[in-house]
């Protein structure tokens, strides 16, 4: 009875949290430090015991911060050989039926093969931006949802497997997780879906992306006028790139999604995308973009 009255009680301090209308603050050194410990684990390749490292520190995380945690388990077939993978879904607030999704990859690519020094092209990327700055915002918002539930809706939070194991020029060789978990997503769509990528770097710059802005313009408007208000000045207003990256499958599934990554990367597919080349002051603009719009932004307007 007792133990049943603490839940009743810490559930009743959550929601009154929630109802407060402040917006929490986002910990861009905490996020960065879950940066580090993804990338203290080695290089996150599909089919490594790395990756499944990663997997349970993903999951041991979204527990521990009270999420109920499913994952999603596919195979794929790249150049003869069959490959599984596991997406990591993190629900807060599964109870409420509106839901918001936030949605990152984590693992990393098997092949460096951007270095100008071809011997180097066999040495999987580290990942330190490309992959381990998306999981350590989203797991940051993990940790802010445990204390302070959102108004009038419940967040997924979507850790995508198999998003790097593609060929240049060939797009539907990559994303392979979102693709799996797009075409096999049950019950309603979330009301809105936002993927982050490559959000680390410590020269951050993040333009339009051209499908989000063509497919969901009214969310894009939202978020970088978020980013406007609260003067965070690395949300530029052109439009550039059409990226192919895991929002592109959501959007193909019908999903009204958007893609806040900064594809202009010096260190993008070498051995040299390591955590030196983030910031944790990168990591807080956009987590503090994010948790603006789920606590203040999204319903206020």
């Amino acid at each position: 009875m007792r133990t049943t009255m603490r839940v009743i009680f810490a559930g009743m301090l959550v929601l009154l949290a929630g109802c407060s209308g402040k917006v929490p603050e986002f910990d861009g050194n905490f996020a960065y430090k879950m940066l580090l410990e993804q990338c203290e684990l080695g290089a996150r390749v599909p089919g490594s015991p790395e990756i499944e490292l990663c997997r349970d520190y993903i999951i041991s995380k979204l527990q521990k911060y009270g999420a109920e945690v499913n994952d999603q388990t596919f195979s794929v077939e790249i150049e003869g050989d069959t490959l599984s993978g596991v997406n990591i879904i993190g629900s807060f607030y599964p109870e409420l039926s509106r839901r918001i999704l936030f949605g990152a990859h984590y693992d990393t690519r098997p092949w460096s093969d951007k270095e100008e020094d071809t011997e180097k092209w066999q040495i999987p990327v580290p990942g330190g931006n490309d992959g381990a700055s998306g999981v350590a915002v989203l797991l940051e918002l993990g940790r802010i949802l445990s204390t302070t539930m959102p108004p009038e809706y419940g967040v997924d939070l979507v850790f995508f497997d198999l998003e790097d194991m593609g060929q240049y020029e060939q797009n539907d060789s990559w994303c392979l997780g979102s693709e799996y978990f797009a075409q096999n997503y049950s019950g309603e769509k979330p009301e809105l879906a936002i993927v982050i990528d490559m959000i680390g770097d410590n020269d951050l710059e993040i333009p339009l992306e051209y499908h989000s802005y063509h497919n969901s313009p009214a969310l894009v408007r939202k978020i970088w006028n978020i980013a406007d208000r609260l003067e965070i000045s690395e949300f530029k207003t052109r439009i550039d790139k059409a990226v192919f990256d895991d929002h592109y499958r959501l959007i193909q599934a019908g999903f009204n999604a958007i893609d806040i990554i900064d594809f202009d990367y010096e260190w993008w597919h070498t051995t040299r995308d390591t955590p030196d080349k983030c910031s944790a002051e990168s990591l807080r603009k956009v987590g503090r973009v994010l948790t603006y719009f789920l606590y203040k932004g999204y319903v206020s307007d």
